[in-house]
């Protein structure tokens, strides 16, 4: 402590030790001023930053609709087609009915 206190204002002192580097700076009168860093936090804060950002670009993204289907119409053929096929189902089922009802009437 009385090595810190015989640095001149503004000079300091500084180790590294693995990835974490710390250093003391002398300041005006008895100030110290303590720092302290270390690599692979402040790498890690960076990534999950970049992270957060590009999360949100793509859920920004995300909240887009695209437009609806157009559902067709069928056209004036297909319709003639149904009604034919619809006509012809009845006129069948009637018929099959009218057999149906004239066989019990002469059994009887």
């Amino acid at each position: 402590m009385n090595q810190l206190a015989a640095l001149p204002e503004g000079a300091g002192y500084s180790a590294r030790s693995g990835q974490a580097t710390a250093s003391v700076v002398r300041g005006k009168g008895d100030t110290l001023i303590f720092t302290s860093i270390c690599d692979s936090l402040a790498r890690q804060v960076i990534s999950l930053t970049e992270e957060l950002t590009r999360i949100r670009n793509e859920t920004g993204e995300e909240v887009e609709e695209p437009p609806p289907q157009v559902a067709h119409e069928p056209t004036g053929w297909q319709w003639f087609q149904i009604w034919a096929g619809r006509l012809v189902l009845i006129t069948l089922s009637l018929i099959l009915i009218y057999r149906l009802f004239k066989r019990r009437l002469n059994k009887s």
